[in-house]
């Protein structure tokens, strides 16, 4: 039986306009921390100071929660003694960075230079997070709150390459003045819209969309209108014109969603009429509808479910687990329930139902937020960011010589790229002097700019027309408009000074240890041979065997050939030489040489056997054939001489030597800067504070 359900289907239009989503799979929810108390003064309490460096509480849970992975987890609720576990380990941390810092490697050239290429790094992600990419998800996040329905008037555009726009936009123009004059939204719409589809419904879109899902120039003047009122402008898409009206706004939520399915093909009208009114009777009466819908559904798919439609529904998503979309009259139905309630008789096209709304939940604002932000970064973000760079690049000064431009493309072959030596030959001598562009105080020629598209990496390969001339003079200029726009970062976003800080102090560490540790870190035969007396009888050989094989494709061959060697009518290496079929171990008469069981099946089958040196094993399957296999000599296990057992022991012999190094360090460490841990202070702030 049918499903009251179907994949809505979007005029060509709206499917072309609404931004792929990626199905939203079911999440269990982040666990959260359920103690809400703000730790106020007590989070600036100096719990430990590192000679004249103070480490407040907050310092110390910020250091917590990064480096252990519990974003969520507040200190207070962890143990005292994993507290102080953890208090020790970054104690340690500040004593090497403040050693770094006694020893002036703060403004040591090689840090100094590391720093800022890191800072580089960081600056560009942090600056157009912060200025592009937040506030614009922000911004749609709170769009998300409703769900939208609109209509529209499309007047498409021609599908010939370059098409004039001309008619097209005249044609819609009319439309909109008419509309300004008091026209009847809808009867233009079944009138003028290219989009038959919807112009049979007055322009309505039947499916509701949210935030981040539609082409942004629409999206943008929707959440600007009011519900009724259309857009007074043409909205201009590569597909055409658009005259927007909003025709609803509603809460945005998912519900839950049961229903009693009753087609009308098989019983007639009048009993599916009649069956539905006793049903929605007995409803009224207390009856269960998971019982009611499990005993008289005829959806044999919900049947077994109690009626259950799917995972939880909305407007703008459709199902969850599905992202399918019920239809239009069943959708405008459930709605208009609370939870807990049944509807009455609802018909669509597959019969009769009855529709129950279990319950209603509100959208994670988290998962809204990653879903946004995903969709703006592969949509908007390269288009914005530009638009970003240029404003900020006139902003400060950047003058673009037009007609010495334009005197530039004039003799260039728009069809090439700089990558062909003979771009450069039409262009007359006469202008490498005009000045191109001027910029923070520098003007750049026209021959200098050819010069840099000469020999600069990173303007190989571009177009020599307008658009790859205006993308390498951005590649030249970006850069020192960006080192610009981002000199406040670090007093504008307290955050981004403390990232900062974290690199530079990692850098210092990195450095300081190096000196102290991993550069005396050598690996010293005497100490090393002390380490293995201590620990020599840990170390093996594995038992090997010398082996040769004869290796037949055909069973009684090779039971023929065993046959030979056990009569003792020839020898195992002249046999091996005629006879064996692995490639390449005639010439050898079968060798292997030296094997272990641990990484050759012949020898494991050898010592499965338990066989000697001399013995000459019967054939064996193996691979696709079979195996004569001979002991040549045969090793036991024995204990590994000190050069034998480096290689074992080394990682764990050179980790001592480093813990020894590094402890004996930071012993000299407690002793040149002053350590305090005020305990006290933990125990209050764990007291007032833990959960309960």
């Amino acid at each position: 039986m049918k499903q009251a359900l179907r994949v809505t289907f979007l005029f060509v239009l709206i499917i072309s306009l609404i931004v792929t989503v990626n199905a939203q799979k079911k999440q269990s929810k982040k666990t959260r921390s359920t103690d809400s108390k703000k730790i106020e003064k007590l989070g600036t309490e100096v719990i430990t100071s590192v000679g004249n460096e103070k480490i407040s509480y907050d310092d110390l849970e910020r250091a917590y929660q990064k480096n252990m992975s519990r974003k969520e987890t507040n200190l207070y609720n962890v143990s005292k003694d994993s507290i102080l576990d953890f208090l020790n380990l970054y104690v340690n941390y500040r004593l090497k960075v403040n050693d770094a810092l006694s020893r002036g490697f703060d403004n040591d050239s090689s840090v100094l230079a590391e720093i800022g290429q890191n800072r580089k790094i960081l600056a560009e992600s942090y600056f157009y997070e912060a200025k592009l990419v937040k506030p614009k998800v922000e911004e749609l996040l709170k769009h998300r709150d409703y769900d939208y329905q609109i209509a529209i008037i499309m007047f498409q555009l021609p599908s010939t390459p370059n098409p004039d726009t001309m008619e097209t936009y005249l044609k819609a123009k009319l439309s909109l003045d008419l509309l300004k004059v008091g026209a009847n939204f809808e009867q233009v719409a079944k009138d003028s819209s290219t989009d038959k589809e919807s112009a049979t419904r007055g322009g309505l879109v039947l499916n509701y969309f949210t935030a981040g899902r539609v082409t942004r120039n629409i999206e943008e003047a929707i959440f600007r209108l009011k519900v009724g009122e259309f857009w007074p402008e043409l909205i201009r898409t590569k597909y055409g014109y658009f005259i927007i009206k909003l025709v609803k706004r509603e809460p945005r939520v998912k519900v839950l969603l049961r229903h009693i399915l009753i087609t009308v093909k098989d019983r007639g009208d009048s009993a599916a009429i009649k069956k539905s009114d006793s049903l929605i009777a007995l409803l009224k009466s207390g009856a269960d509808f998971e019982k009611l819908a499990k005993e008289n559904s005829d959806d044999e798919k919900t049947v077994p479910k109690g009626g259950l439609l799917g995972d939880y529904y909305s407007r703008s998503s459709g199902f969850e687990d599905t992202q399918r979309n019920l239809l239009p009259e069943i959708e405008e139905a459930a709605f208009a329930l609370k939870d807990g309630e049944f509807s009455g008789r609802v018909r669509s096209e597959y019969g009769i139902h009855i529709l129950k709304r279990d319950s209603t939940q509100k959208f994670d604002p988290e998962k809204d937020r990653a879903d946004i932000k995903l969709q703006y970064k592969r949509q908007y973000f390269e288009a914005d960011k530009k638009f970003y760079l240029d404003s900020l690049r006139n902003a400060i000064g950047f003058k673009m010589n037009e007609t010495a431009f334009n005197s530039l493309l004039s003799n260039l072959d728009t069809n090439v790229t700089n990558l062909d030596t003979a771009w450069i030959k039409k262009i007359p001598q006469s202008i490498y002097s005009d000045i191109l562009f001027a910029f923070q105080g520098k003007s750049t020629s026209i021959g200098e700019f050819i010069d840099m598209m000469q020999k600069k990496s990173e303007l190989r390969g571009l177009g020599i027309n307008s658009f790859g001339l205006n993308k390498a003079i951005d590649k030249i200029t970006n850069p020192a408009v960006f080192d610009a726009a981002s000199k406040s970062l670090e007093t504008e976003f307290e955050d981004y000074a403390q990232l900062l800080k974290e690199f530079r102090d990692g850098i210092l560490l990195f450095k300081v240890e190096d000196i102290e540790v991993w550069s005396k870190l050598k690996f010293d035969s005497t100490l090393a041979r002390v380490y293995w007396d201590s620990t020599k009888t840990r170390y093996h050989t594995e038992p090997s065997y010398d082996i040769s094989e004869i290796y037949i494709l055909s069973d009684s061959s090779a039971k023929a050939i065993y046959k030979e060697l056990t009569d003792g009518d020839k020898v195992f290496d002249t046999l091996a030489s005629q006879n064996t079929q692995r490639a390449g171990y005639r010439e050898k008469k079968g060798k292997w040489g030296k094997v272990t069981p641990k990484n050759n099946k012949l020898a494991r089958i050898a010592a499965d056997k338990n066989a000697q040196a001399g013995m000459i094993i019967e054939p064996q399957p193996y691979e696709k054939g079979f195996s004569i296999i001979k002991v040549n000599s045969y090793e036991p296990v024995r204990q590994k001489t000190f050069e034998e057992a480096i290689p074992d022991f080394a990682p764990a012999f050179q980790d001592q030597i480093q813990k020894k190094l590094s402890m004996a360090w930071l012993n000299n460490l407690r002793d040149k800067f002053n350590v305090k841990v005020y305990t006290d202070k933990i125990d209050k702030i764990i007291k007032k504070y833990k959960s309960k």
